[in-house]
Parts: structure tokens; sequence; C-alpha cells
């Protein structure tokens, strides 16, 4: 009934919009007579005012209604698309990447909305131009036809226009995805782009996606001008069809002032009409093709849970012959059959890329089960090999949704071995983790992702290797507390524990060994480990590399399974005195961490932002711009004072019984047609240059963007959520893009048409010039209220808009977890209270851009009053000629929609400046240093790689405590230093000052004698070598993430994946070296992603080679295979390895043992373990303890 209402109200303003020609006719009329009384004009110029006032106020409440509308339509889209997005299957998923979706919400949906606003403009404005037709035949007669014929030629070239606008479009959009997915990817991953030096492979790749995109808008741009150039010009097409043919077909047809300015007025009204249809078929053709992508994204797969069938009683999950795949017409695991009694342990073991995690993402419904049968019962907790965090607080991510229990909590926390690190995180668990736990090691993101599982009390436990990213007796702690068979606080529920680690599938009822997706052998431990086949395998490889390492020492044998860190309390001891101690802590007042809310400016956008626009724009292009515009004004004007001389001329001649001469018609004619002629190639000129300026702005804000973003320091990373930097690479840069060209194109075209308007009617009617002053004091008052506030609001809708992206990239990274816990609907709950904000501030906007509107027309109308007012009153006593009251008039009665649009313009300009003013502070956000120096060091650098340090100490941010205190260490040339420490030791704070990601705070590192900081970024970090611990891979072919720089040969790659036994898996793909990687690597299981870090390192051949935990997602085989590479290949390297299992690096030349940011200890295995009271013998003793207990 609203829709139907305002309908309603919008065809009766269309109505009253053109009753304003017919009391202009009358006004001429009354000029014209000078017999009727003033009183009669005063009616008529108070008759045009009220119809313009009605008009008014009927058009903004229907206005009202639809941006209402929109913004509602925009939050149900967004909220649905979110709900789709965890809910799209496997394969639906892997087609789809995360910018692709990205785009949909900040543009696709805006885009839409966008457009239903003026939806109603499909049958309005050929309402409106049905209606000056019959207005133009009642004027002039059959001379309308020409105007009508001409009306009706501009229906196809708008249309055909619009087919390839929508063309370009749909390329352009694909385009943007790519980059957007891009960009997401590298900040994913940017602290890996860093340690490698990759920044400027991926600033080319995205600044070459930009350039193509640039080159679509240009397209878009310049057909879209031409076509807007063409609805410019067909008002005055339209005046010279219809005048031509009413002068010339009967020499009796006398242009008149009535004739010529009631056309006039109503050529002025269809203007509108006509660039709202241009507007419109634009946006329309934009709104499709972003209705499409959003209907092919709506339309997806879902995922379909298998409906499992009822295991017999004891069993939890029963499995026979199934079959499962990520994608039809594959198998990825085949004929599975095993069952787990409730309250079982079974271990799952095998090579890389096995088929482990699939198993359980099979469980959890992630694959399609393509034959067999599943049985299962109970609920499912989920704890993924990489852990997933929500950017909250630790105890929100422990909780998940499920309400604060601070018994099971503590007895969770205490478990998971997080006590310690409550300790020594600033707010305890109530410290926020960062985006995806940016602020955590990788072990604390570990442990609070298996309390989470803990915390949710299901009945089966899906555990992806959740120990090997911990420290090594930490490890054995939680076994001991969480997993084990009689002590494990899961001892009752079913356990499927997916692990590298052997010693942990000793208790296990039931080991499951698979290889390439099949179940090879299954049964207990002492029954594997008789029988020959891969299990016996991996436990042969693990004797050998003990045996290996551990030299003389029989206790050395027992840390195999782990060891670093600090002492570790027994679980018994720990329970009763940690939990107290817990609870000690949470009694004392808890100062709350404050929120990383994105910084929101005030007052006006400074002068540097509209400079730096216009630098971008380049003056070559702004300039001509101008003048063009101007120029193109200029002959609008002189057009209309040349008609308004000829109705005049006309006029005495008919009052003189003359008749005008054919040749007098004819020059008349054809100055009026030539000068809009010189009109029309001017705005076309002025259309091209703004397009180019356009184009050029749009580079030259991304460029520096992206570059300074590549070059913030990590803690920017650190403290900046994902969301917020791609706002402004994406929506952000989509306003530089789209709005501001529209704004800078109606802005110019309204301002001057306004100044145009007061020149005119000052020059018609001198009297007018009183009534300037008054009224400019209003606007002036107006724009000072009015500007500010929807400057403001538009930096809210920005800085809302933000974390709605941020929590949906999050959610998608999480999403397998998400579904796991059934949380689908409590995250859309969540998303939904951050969209309504969102809409709430847009809506702000919108409804104050309607209050303007209201006060802007009631004023505009004040100015038509006057002008009809000082007509009557200048027709009287200062002989005003009707030709120049008809221009007066005219001209004045497009003010209040010219006024009214060029102040919002004006507004809106300062409003989206908002998004220049974005894109600044990032561009002149703080770097890091240089990435080369002015004074390179040698080429061979470093000859003798040994590694000096000097009073190190390092914080990762002002204000924060040191994290490492006073190193003083050296590393000497070619030796293998392994630095073992609990988590917040300092580990990964030492390679982190060695790369230098973070400048030390005092002291320095030395590498080859060279003070490190005495050379730039990139000529550092490009002569080291690092496997991380979380290996990253992009999008893209192989060759780009083993060789983005194309620095090597094919040979090169082919025998490097030989080395890293990857040779038969790449070259059995169709695409070889080119062989297609997905977003995130997806395609490639983690222990294959570790193996192609491996190949990068070996490729780069680094002096100093640095091992952050490099093999903790491997198998035995794979780990001893990584292990002997790099023994062989890196012999006279310098090698730095973070270990948490001591197997790995019992056998280097020293180790290191951090403690709270110092060296605790720094010898040789030997004179360590001779010393029963040094910390790592003490390691080794309680990892010898927890295997024992284990026996």
């Amino acid at each position: 009934f609203q829709m139907l209402s305002v309908t309603g109200m919008r065809f009766i303003a269309d109505f009253v919009h053109f009753a304003n020609p017919v009391m202009l006719k009358l006004l001429i009329d009354f000029v014209s007579d000078g017999k009727s009384p003033i009183s009669y004009g005063v009616a008529i110029a108070i008759g045009m005012f009220a119809l313009s006032e009605v008009r008014s106020l009927l058009f903004n409440h229907f206005f009202t209604v639809m941006i209402t509308t929109s913004v509602q339509v925009q939050s149900m889209l967004t909220n649905a698309v979110y709900d789709k997005a965890l809910r799209l299957s496997s394969s639906a998923r892997n087609s789809r990447t995360v910018g692709a979706i990205v785009n949909l919400m900040a543009i696709d949906i805006e885009k839409i909305c966008q457009v239903m606003p003026i939806t109603q403009h499909y049958w309005s404005s050929p309402l409106q131009l049905s209606i000056a037709m019959g207005l133009l035949w009642w004027t002039i007669g059959p001379a309308a036809i020409a105007g009508i014929a001409v009306m009706l030629l501009m229906v196809p070239v708008n249309y055909f226009s619009s087919i390839r606008i929508k063309n370009w479009q749909i390329h352009q959009m694909k385009v943007k995805d790519e980059r957007t997915k891009i960009c997401n990817e590298v900040l994913n991953g940017i602290k890996l782009i860093k340690l490698y030096a990759w920044e400027e492979a991926f600033e080319e790749k995205i600044n070459a996606l930009r350039e193509q995109e640039v080159q679509f808008l240009r397209r878009i741009g310049l057909l879209g001008r031409v076509v807007d150039a063409g609805n410019a010009a067909a008002p005055f097409v339209v005046a010279v069809a219809s005048f031509s043919l009413f002068v010339l077909s009967d020499e009796k047809n006398i242009l008149t002032p009535q004739i010529a300015f009631v056309c006039l007025t109503i050529f002025n009204q269809i203007r509108q009409p006509m660039r709202i249809v241009a507007m419109l078929i634009n946006m329309t053709v934009q709104a499709i093709v972003s209705n499409k992508r959003l209907k092919e994204f709506m339309s997806a797969e879902e995922r379909e849970g298998v409906d499992f069938a009822t295991p017999v009683v004891g069993n939890a999950l029963e499995m026979c012959n199934a079959s499962w795949s990520w994608q039809a017409g594959q198998s990825d695991l085949q004929s599975l059959t095993f069952h787990a009694p409730v309250g079982s342990l079974t271990a799952i073991v095998g090579v890389v890329g096995s088929g482990k995690s699939s198993l359980l993402s099979a469980i959890i419904g992630e694959m399609e089960l393509q034959s067999g049968s599943v049985a299962l019962t109970g609920r499912i907790a989920y704890v993924p090999q990489q852990a997933w965090l929500l950017n909250g607080t630790v105890r929100e991510n422990v909780l998940f949704g499920r309400d604060y229990d601070e018994h099971l909590y503590n007895q969770i926390t205490t478990a998971c071995e997080l006590l310690a690190d409550f300790a020594i995180l600033p707010h305890s668990d109530l410290t926020p983790v960062g985006e995806n736990g940016v602020s955590l090691s990788g072990g604390q993101k570990a442990r609070i992702s298996l309390a989470r599982a803990l915390y949710q009390e299901c009945d089966i436990y899906l555990l992806d290797d959740p120990l090997s990213a911990v420290d090594a007796h930490v490890g054995e702690a939680i076994y001991e507390q969480v997993i084990a068979r009689e002590t494990g606080l899961l001892r009752n529920r079913t356990r499927l524990l997916v692990t590298h680690g052997l010693q942990y599938t000793k208790q296990a009822e039931n080991i499951l060994v698979l290889d390439d997706g099949e179940i090879i052998q299954q049964g207990s431990f002492d029954r594997l480990e008789k029988s020959p086949g891969v299990f016996r395998e991996l436990l042969a490889e693990k004797a050998r590399e003990e045996n290996q390492h551990t030299g003389s020492s029989s206790d050395e044998s027992s840390g195999e399974e782990e060891g670093s860190g600090d002492e570790t309390l027994s679980s018994s001891r720990r329970s009763e005195g940690s939990r107290r101690s817990h609870r000690e802590k949470q009694v004392k007042p808890l100062s709350l961490p404050e929120k990383n809310v994105e910084a929101v400016e005030v007052g006006k956008v400074k002068l540097d932002v509209w400079k730096s626009l216009i630098r971008a724009a380049t003056l070559g292009y702004c300039i001509p711009f101008l003048a063009f515009y101007i120029a193109h004004f200029g002959f609008q004007v002189a057009r209309n004072l040349w008609l308004s001389n000829w109705s005049d001329a006309s006029t005495k001649s008919a009052g003189n019984n003359s008749i005008n001469s054919s040749d007098d018609v004819g020059l008349r004619l054809g100055v009026y047609s030539a000068l809009g002629l010189m009109e029309v190639t001017a705005i076309c000129a002025a259309f091209h240059f703004l397009v180019l300026a356009c184009q050029q702005a749009s580079l030259n804000l991304h460029g520096p963007m992206l570059r300074a973003i590549l070059r913030s320091p990590m803690h920017f990373f650190d403290v900046t959520p994902i969301g917020r930097i791609l706002n402004r690479l994406s929506r952000e840069l989509d306003v530089i893009d789209v709005m501001i060209p529209i704004n800078v194109r109606q802005l110019m075209n309204n301002m001057l048409q306004v100044v145009a308007i007061i020149l005119v009617i000052s020059y018609s009617t001198p009297l007018f010039i009183v009534a300037i002053v008054p009224l400019a004091l209003l606007y002036f008052f107006l724009l000072k209220l009015y500007i500010p506030t929807a400057r403001q609001l538009r930096r809210l809708e920005s800085t809302t808009r933000s974390p709605i992206l941020s929590i949906f990239a999050e959610s998608v990274h999480g999403v397998t977890s998400i579904r796991a816990y059934d949380k689908i609907d409590s995250s859309c709950d969540n998303f939904a209270v951050y969209v309504d904000k969102f809409a709430a501030t847009k809506y702000f906007l919108m409804v104050v851009n309607r209050w303007l509107a209201i006060y802007l027309e009631l004023f505009g109308n004040f100015v038509v009053l006057f002008a009809a007012l000082f007509a009557v009153v200048s027709s009287r006593y200062l002989s005003a000629s009707p030709g120049l009251i008809g221009l007066s008039v005219s001209y004045a009665l497009t003010i209040t929609e010219m006024m009214n649009m060029a102040i919002r313009m004006l507004s809106e300009m300062e409003t989206n400046a908002v998004s220049v003013e974005r894109v600044q502070e990032y561009t002149k956000s703080e770097s890091e240093a240089p990435w080369q120096s002015p004074l390179p060091p040698p080429d061979e650098w470093p000859v003798r790689p040994s590694i000096d340090c000097v009073e190190l100490s390092l914080r990762y941010r002002a204000g924060l405590p040191l994290v490492l205190r006073g190193i003083d260490a050296r590393i000497r040339p070619g030796e293998k230093v392994a630095i073992v420490g609990r988590t917040g030791s300092g580990k990964s704070s030492f390679t982190l000052a060695l790369f230098r990601m973070v400048e030390p705070a005092e002291g320095s590192i030395a590498l080859d004698g060279i003070d490190t900081l005495r050379v730039g970024l990139h000529e550092l970090r490009r002569k080291l070598a690092i496997i991380p611990q979380e290996p990253v891979l992009f999008s893209g072919s192989l060759r780009f993430n083993l060789d983005p720089f194309s620095q090597f040969s094919d040979e090169q790659l082919w025998k490097t994946l030989e080395m890293c036994q990857l040779k038969d898996f790449v070259s059995s793909s169709s695409g070889q070296l080119e062989l297609p990687i997905a977003e995130g690597g997806k395609n490639i299981s983690v222990g294959q992603k570790q193996l192609l870090c491996l190949a990068r390192v070996l490729l780069r051949r680094a002096k100093v080679l640095v091992l952050d935990e490099a093999t903790a997602s491997v198998d035995i085989l794979t780990d001893s295979l990584v292990q002997s590479v790099v023994r062989e290949e890196f012999r006279d390297a310098t090698v730095i390895a973070i270990a948490h299992r001591l197997n790995t690096v019992a056998g280097y030349d020293r180790i290191m043992v951090l403690e709270k940011g110092r060296i605790a200890e720094f010898d040789t295995p030997s004179r360590l373990l001779s010393d029963r009271n040094s910390r790592y013998s003490r390691m080794l003793e309680k990892s010898k303890r927890a295997e024992n207990r284990r026996k």
C-alpha cells in the first residue's frame, strides 16, 4: 500500500511539474498585453510558487520512502550473501574466491540499491516526456513532430550503448574480483611476503590488474559520456528541429516570446528526464550485471549434510566402503571401512597428502559421499590443523557463543596449558587476539582452538594434529590432560586424532594408516608394529632419527616426541595450584583492553585532500575540462539570448504587419543552430578530458596507496583488520572510480547552470539583484548546517562498513569450524548486528539529504516567486520586453532543480572526497625502513655468514614490554644452532629481529660484520631464507609460487621439485609447472605446502637459513626428508632452527635456550646434557617421564 501511495504522489508531482509552462504562458501574455491589473500578474507569480512547492513536497516524500526501502533491501541482501557464503558446498566454495564475494557485498549490492530509489523513473520519465511532447504540440502544433522524432531517435542510441557498456562492465567486474582476491591473499600472507622480499612482485601483479580494470572503466566512461553528451544536446536538437519546422513550414508562423519561451521551458524540463534516462540506463546496466553475479552466487550449490544412519549400540561412528569426493566426478577417499566405539581413541596416520585431514572433513560433512554407508551419532567438535580464531578476546574464542561457566572454563584452560599464557598476556584471557589470532603464537592459537572444542562438550572430537604447533613438553601435558585414555578430560568421549607424532598412537584402540585416500592398514599399535607395512616403516624411520641425534645418551631418545621450554608442572599438581592462581588472578581488577576501533576524521575535508585529487587527475586534463565546460555554458547562454532577441524581433514584425523574409529566418535559425552546435562540441570535449582525468586519478591514487600498504611495518597489519584495508582497496576505490566522476560532472553542470541563471535573470530583470544577497545568505546558512553533518555521516558509513567486510572475510576462512560446531545461525545473528549499524548510518545520511532537498527546493521556489514578481513589476514600470521576461522566468523555473542538485553535489562531492581522504590516510601511513640502501653491500655478502647480537632488545610496538632483553650471542659461520624455549620466551622474536620485521629497541645484529640496520630491507631479506611454521601459497601457477620474479629456468625448478619429492605429484598434473594453485592453496595439503616452502629456500640458496618449526605438520618420513635435504644442501650455510621437538635439533652444533626474552643457556648439546640441572636436561627428563606414563 505504501508503494502504491507514493507512486500516486509521484504521478501527481509529474503533472504539477508541467503546469509551470502553462503558467509561464499566462505570465508572458500578461506582460505582452499590458492592460491586465497588476494583481493578476502577482497571482500568477504566487501560483507558480505554490505549484512548485506542492511538487517539491510530494516528490521528497516519495523519495524518502524509496531510499528507506533501498536501505532495507541492502541490509537483507548483505545478510543473505553472508548466510549463503556459510552454506556453500565445497565445490561451490572452491570456484569462488573471497575477493569475488567481498565485491558482491561491497560493490554489487550497492549498485543494485543505488538504482532502487529511481526505479519508478522507468514509467515516470516516459510520462514526463509524453506530457512535454503534448505541451509542445499544444504550443506549436504539428511542428512538434520534429521534436518527437528526435526524442524517439535517442531511444535506440541509448539502448545499444547500454548493451556495450554492460559487456564492458562484466569484464571490468571480473578483473576487479581478481584484484580483490589477490589483495586479500597478500594481506593474509603479508608476513611471508615480507620475509621473502616479494612485495615488488605482488605490487606489479596487482597494478597490472588495476590497469586492466581502469582500461575498461575508460571505455565505459568514454561511451557513457558520449551518451550523456547526446542527452544533454537533445533539448537543443529538439528545439532546432521544432523551431525550424515551425517557422519554415508557414511564413505566418511567428516565433513570439509566448511560443519561444514556453517551448524553451518545456525543453529545459525535458532535460532532467533525459539526463535521468541516461543515468538510469547506465545504473541499470550496472545493476543488471551485479544482479546476475548475485543471482549466480545465491543459486550456487549448498552443502547438503549427509543423513547419517544410527550406528549399532556401542559405536559412535561406522563407515562401510565409503567413498568421498571434494568435487563431483572424482574420488578423493576410496572404500573406507572402520568403526569407532563410544569413548574410544582412534589415531589416523599417514604420509603427507594421504587424506588424513580429508577424512575428518568428510565426517563433518564437507565432502560429498559418493558410495557406501556412514552411521554416526552425537554432536561433533572439530579442531582444524591450522587454528582459526575470531577477532575477539581469548575468552570469547573459547566460549564460542556458549554461556560462561567458571568451573568448566578453569578446568579446560588448565588442561590446555593456557594459564601460563594468561599470566603473560596484557589483559589475561580478556586480551584481544587480533584478526585470526595475529597477536598470538602458533602454539597459543592451537591450544585456544582445542579449548574451544572442549568447552562445547560434544560427543565426538575430531582432532587434526593439534599438538604439532605447541612446545614439546606442553604437548605431552595436553595429551595426558585432554586426550589420554585414562587421565584425559575426553577419556569418555569418542576421539579421532590425526597425528604425525607416533608416540601418541600407543594408547589408541585403533590406528588407521592412510595412503592415497585409502585405509591400507588398521589395528592396535602392537599389531601394526609387528606387521610389515607403512606404519612399521614410519616407526623404523622414527627410531633411525632418534639414534642419529641421541648419540650416547639413552635419555635423549625419549626426547623424540617433544622438548622445549621451561618447567612444566605435572597434571595433578597443576590442576589444583594453577586453577587457584587463575581464580586469584580473576578477582584482581583487570584493565579491559581498548577495542580496535577505526579512527574517524572530524571536520571538513582538508585542502590537501583536494590538492591530491587534482594532482592525481593532473592539471593537463583538469584545465581543458574546466575550460570546455565553461565554454559550453557560454554558448548555451548566448544561444538563449539570441532566441530572446529573435522572438522580440518577431513580435515587433508581427505588430508592424510585416512578414519575416526567409533570409532573415534562415539567418536567425542558422546562428541559433551554430551556437548550439558549438555548445554540443564543447560539452563533448569537456567529457573527454573528464574521462582521461578520472582514469589518471584512479591509477595515481591506487598505486601509491598499494605501495604504502606493502611498505608498512608488520605492526600495522597486527593492529589493522584486513577488512578495513580491503574496504579502501575495493569500496573506497569504487567511489573514486565511479561516484566522484559523476559528482564532478554534475557539480560543474549545475554550478555553472546556476551562475548562468542568476546572470540571465539579473540581466533581464535588474530588480532581482536585490533578492540575491538574502537568498545567498540562506543558502550559505543551509550549507553550514548540512555539509558537516553529511560529511561525518559519510565517514561513519565507511567505518561501519569495514567491520562487515572484516567479519565476512574472517567467517569465510573459518567456515569449516563454524559449520562443524553448528554456529551458522549465531554467526548470522552477530553479523546482522554490524549490518544494522551500517544501515542506520546510511539511512541517516540519506534522510539528511532529503532534509536538505526540502529546504533547497523551498529557497529555489522563492527564486521563482521573486523572478516572477520582479518580471511583473519590470514589465509595468521598467518597460522590460516580453522576450527578456520570458527568458528570465524560464531560467528561474529551472533554478530550483539546479540549485538543489548543485548544493547536493557540492556536499556529496565533499562526502565522497572522504574516500580520497581515507586512501590518502594509508598513502601517508608509517613506512618501514627503505628496501634499498644508498650504499648497498657487496653482491657476494655475506661471505662468512656469522651472526653477532650485541645487547639486542626488542619490543613489537612503542609502549609494549620488551620481548627480547639484552641478547649477547655470536653464531659462527656455517654453525647449526637450535633455539628452544616455552611459548613467549622470544624464539620467534629472534627471527623477526634477524629479518628486521621488527626493528631493535636497543643493540644491534651484525651479519658477516655488517650491521643489518645499515642495509636495505630487501638487501638483507634476500640474503636470508626461511621455512615458516605456517606455510602460505598464493593463487596462480605453481611456477609463480616458487619463482615470482621468473629468475630460474624450468630445469632448475624441476630439479628442486625432485629434491623435495614433489616431482611425481607435479608432473602427473595437467598443468605441470603451470599447475593452478587455488586461493590460499586449498587444493594442496599442508604437508605439500611445507615441501613447496622447502623448494623456495632451495632455489634461493641463501647462506643463512631459518627453520621455524618447519616440520611440525608433516609425517616422520617427510620430516626425515626435510632434515636430510637441509643437512646436505645447506651444509656450509648458517642454520637457525626454532623447534618444539628436540629430536629435530639434537644433532645441532649448539642449542640456545631462551627464557623470558633472555638467553638462559647457550652451549653444545653434550655439555648441556652433562649438567643434569641445566634447563635443556630438565626438558628431556620431563619428556622421558611423559613417555613412560604413556607406556
